[in-house]
């Protein structure tokens, strides 16, 4: 089962994909096919060039808005089965001083895979 400190990791290597405009990294994270859900559209992501459009220049639109990292907190983890969690997360996204420029919440439907986990499913769940 994957426990908190197993999830952070995940969440970290995660972070530092996305600050670093690791198109590739973060398409990995994924399981396929995937689901992401927001207020005002919902995406069906098939394959990996799916996550690769939707994140190309993203890493240089956070350093635009001054954002230099993205720093997860997990707020709640609930297990479902013995391979799949539901994880509340807010991000904070900060500027090269450490101070938030914008946070955002997501929770996030992981399976367990070896060491780490795929990402199945997103919820935007608002401004944090």
């Amino acid at each position: 089962m994957l426990d908190e400190d197993g999830l952070r990791d995940f969440l970290e290597a995660y972070s530092r994909e996305l600050v670093g405009g690791d198109l590739d990294g973060i398409a990995a994270r994924y399981g396929y096919p995937a689901y992401v859900a927001g207020d005002l559209e919902s995406i069906a992501v098939a394959a990996p060039a799916d996550v690769r459009e939707a994140f190309a220049g993203a890493a240089g639109s956070y350093r635009e808005q001054g954002m230099v990292d993205a720093v997860p907190e997990i707020r709640r983890i609930e297990e479902l089965t013995a391979r799949l969690v539901w994880a509340d997360v807010r991000w904070s996204y900060r500027d090269a001083r450490g101070e938030e420029v914008r946070g955002e919440s997501y929770r996030y439907l992981l399976r367990e895979a070896g060491n780490s986990c795929m990402i199945c499913v997103v919820v935007a769940t608002g401004v944090a």
